[in-house]
């Protein structure tokens, strides 16, 4: 690309500056995309451990789709499921969420199930203590360290004494860290104690696992079974809040194409008798197009690569003040896909160079 080095020798002002607003967008980017995973990882952390085939929910009163706010599962929802042909094991999941007074109050949610489930242990691995009994609370390490309560201290979560039995590993639902307790604490934590039978409210939604045809025990006992992922849209706010995100990645990426076509657009013309010039002199039109397609590559890849190392920085140090993902997908990703949109845009923005009419270099207009 002999021409396209000396074009960026001789115009470094301009190609300095469409480098630095390629760095600039991959740099807000990368720090998007970090914040979208991060931010997503909050709200789903807790569910995407769950080693559970699917959730179970009921219905709400309105029907419609599956949620975290509005789904009961019942005694015999459960056993209806827990006998079905196929069916490992069926497990009510209670969720609620409330404040835990310790030294200090803070906010958490509480996960429950029947006690000495090994689902604890897998979602929330064990730091210290042991898996909660009933009136017992099994703390996430930052809620602990946060409220000043070690094992075998009394606590207060919504109202109720409950005593520290452990403390595990950091996991977030909804934005909140979770703690764990037995099926019977929460229904006493909830007041769900008021129905008996069939009726009595033993969980949230339902952890199923097995070989059964959940599609038509769903629909035989009025429930939606969907997977853990699939449950993700049934958190509150979570769709709102990664589609905005998203939307805010697609306008950023739609940008940094517009403005490197912009660009490419203005330069070509402002070449255009001395790329006549080099047609007269026997060029082809292949070999300009390459040469503009080459300098193109060489100005998106340093733009991107500066923009991409400055994001992993900045991403490392945001990750100690708010929920950031810094891994590789979240860094390369953009990078590449500013890259390949960049270049789609440049072979756009080029077309112009095969139409120069070499007559231009004779004085033609």
């Amino acid at each position: 690309m002999f021409v396209g080095w000396r074009d960026i020798l001789f115009a470094r002002g301009r190609f300095t500056l469409i480098g630095a607003t390629v760095a600039l967008i991959t740099l807000l980017l990368v720090m998007l995309t970090g914040l979208t995973g991060g931010l997503g990882n909050q709200n789903t952390d807790a569910l995407e451990k769950i080693p559970a085939d699917t959730l179970v929910f009921a219905p709400s009163n309105e029907g419609g789709a599956a949620s975290f706010t509005d789904s009961q599962i019942t005694a015999g929802l459960l056993n209806q499921w827990q006998s079905a042909e196929g069916m490992t094991s069926a497990e009510p999941l209670g969720v609620s969420t409330g404040r835990l007074e310790a030294g200090s109050a803070v906010s958490m949610t509480l996960f429950s199930l029947p006690e000495g489930s090994a689902t604890v242990g897998e979602v929330s691995p064990l730091r210290e203590g042991s898996l909660p009994a009933d009136g017992e609370i099994l703390l996430p390490a930052t809620t602990a360290q946060d409220a000043g309560a070690q094992v075998g201290d009394t606590v207060t979560f919504s109202g109720t004494d409950l005593v520290v039995s452990g403390i595990a590993e950091d996991t977030f639902y909804s934005h909140t860290l979770t703690g764990w307790a037995t099926t019977a604490t929460w229904q006493n934590l909830t007041h769900q104690r008021t129905l008996e039978g069939d009726e009595a409210v033993v969980g949230t939604v339902m952890l199923a696992e097995g070989n059964a045809d959940v599609e038509a025990l769903a629909s035989e006992t009025g429930t939606q079974a969907i997977t853990p992922r699939e449950s993700f849209n049934a958190l509150p706010a979570y769709t709102s809040e990664r589609g905005s995100l998203v939307t805010m990645q697609g306008f950023l990426y739609g940008i940094s194409a517009l403005v490197i076509i912009s660009f490419l657009t203005v330069w070509t013309i402002q070449r255009t008798r001395d790329i006549a010039v080099m047609r007269a002199l026997g060029a082809s039109q292949g070999f300009l197009t390459k040469d503009a397609l080459t300098q193109t590559a060489v100005i998106l890849a340093a733009g991107v690569a500066f923009g991409a190392l400055t994001g992993f920085g900045l991403g490392a140090l945001a990750a100690n003040a708010v929920p950031f993902q810094l891994t590789a997908l979240t860094v390369l990703a953009p990078a590449a896909g500013i890259w390949a949109l960049g270049m789609a845009g440049s072979l756009f923005a080029l077309r112009k160079v095969a139409k120069v009419d070499p007559m231009i270099a004779l004085g033609g207009n």
